[in-house]
């Protein structure tokens, strides 16, 4: 070795080598550190890629979503169609089994029978959800009475019963959006049933156990004037609230409120209540035809009619009863805009702003008193 290599050696060892030393250390530990916090960054980078994969995977495309919302509208209208099928068929065999209790000229059938087919009539609601519970109980007890009195009764009540029904059915969807008090098939409970019947069931037996010749007529058209405002007054809700165009309040023709709204109008509704009390009048003409030709001699005691009367007669009663019950709805019952449920509501509250009328009668009380009017207002001027 030379004197150089001699020389630099110890330099080189006490210098030279710990200053590389600690540049590998420092090299090392930076590489360590970048390793260590890159592979955190990674994982979590993976993860989230994956993630978003998966959840594409499950998540459908707009058109998919769409689809389905095609598929489950068009499910809803078979299932709606097919159940207000049933309900037309249901009130078909009703009607007619109804002129047969009286037609029999049993006293015994046409009690038993009229049993029969006021528990089948509840029953028959309360599976279609027309009825609840409390509701098909009530309507036991009032289509007993109705159809015991006079066939031509229980037809009348078939008809709004069955006709209402199924309008009540129809588009649901929309509904769900604009009723607060929204439920499948209508779930009639027993206030809305005797709002409703309890009325005309008290003329009903009236006219089985006092009517004469002299009051027979009257009480005949009170009765179906009765039920033609509560049909006309059903439909009128129930198929206007599906106009394109706005209701107009009847207080107020210039006026626009929002659909839903107690006492709001429009054409659909009008043609919709003089239909609803129309299909009363013409299940009544039809009974009376079938009494007259197979009932027993002298067991018909009303006079003939024709059918463009009871019809005409069913349709303008329709029309009338919806008048009063708009009149009513939109003064003494209370119609407000709730911002928190986005829909009108009947009940004054803190995020309910008033649209019109006061909180003086329920929607209830505003039927039995239209129902009321009209068939006061019918026996008087319009006695069959």
């Amino acid at each position: 070795m030379s004197i150089a290599a001699i020389g630099i050696a110890p330099v080189h060892a006490r210098v030279v080598a710990p200053i590389a030393r600690r540049h590998r250390e420092r090299l090392t530990r930076a590489s360590s550190a970048s390793r260590f916090d890159s592979a955190p960054a990674a994982s979590t980078l993976g993860f989230a890629l994956r993630a978003r994969r998966r959840s594409a995977a499950r998540r459908p495309s707009s058109r998919h979503v769409r689809a389905d919302a095609v598929a489950s509208s068009s499910a809803s209208s078979k299932t709606e169609s097919g159940g207000n099928t049933t309900l037309v068929v249901a009130g078909a065999v009703a009607v007619c089994a109804i002129a047969a209790t009286h037609a029999s000229g049993s006293a015994i059938a046409r009690a038993g029978g009229s049993a029969v087919l006021g528990c089948l009539l509840a029953l028959v609601g309360y599976k279609k959800k027309s009825l609840d519970a409390s509701g098909a109980i009530a309507a036991i007890g009032v289509g007993f009475g109705s159809i015991y009195a006079d066939a031509r009764f229980g037809a009348a009540l078939a008809a709004f019963f069955f006709t209402s029904s199924a309008v009540t059915r129809v588009r649901s969807d929309v509904k769900r959006r604009v009723d607060e008090h929204f439920k499948v098939g209508g779930g009639r409970d027993w206030v809305q049933v005797f709002a409703n019947g309890f009325v005309p069931t008290m003329i009903a037996l009236a006219y089985a156990f006092g009517a004469t010749g002299s009051n027979a007529g009257a009480m005949a058209s009170a009765y179906l004037g009765y039920y033609a405002c509560c049909g006309g007054d059903t439909w009128a809700s129930e198929l206007g609230v599906l106009s394109t165009s706005k209701p107009r309040l009847i207080t107020n023709w210039t006026r626009e409120v929002d659909a839903g709204t107690n006492g709001g109008v429009t054409a659909l509704g009008w043609v919709a209540s003089a239909s609803g009390g129309a299909a009363v009048g013409a299940a009544f003409h039809l009974v009376q035809v079938i009494l007259r030709a197979f009932a027993p001699n002298g067991a018909v005691r009303f006079a003939p009619s024709s059918a463009l009367e009871l019809i005409v007669f069913g349709a303008v009663a329709g029309v009338f009863g919806s008048l009063v019950d708009s009149v009513l709805g939109a003064t003494i019952q209370f119609s407000g805009w709730c911002s928190a449920r986005q829909k009108v509501v009947s009940k004054p509250g803190p995020s309910v702003e008033r649209i019109s009328g006061l909180e003086i009668l329920s929607n209830s009380a505003v039927n039995l008193v239209s129902g009321i009017v009209t068939a006061v207002v019918a026996a008087v001027f319009f006695p069959l």
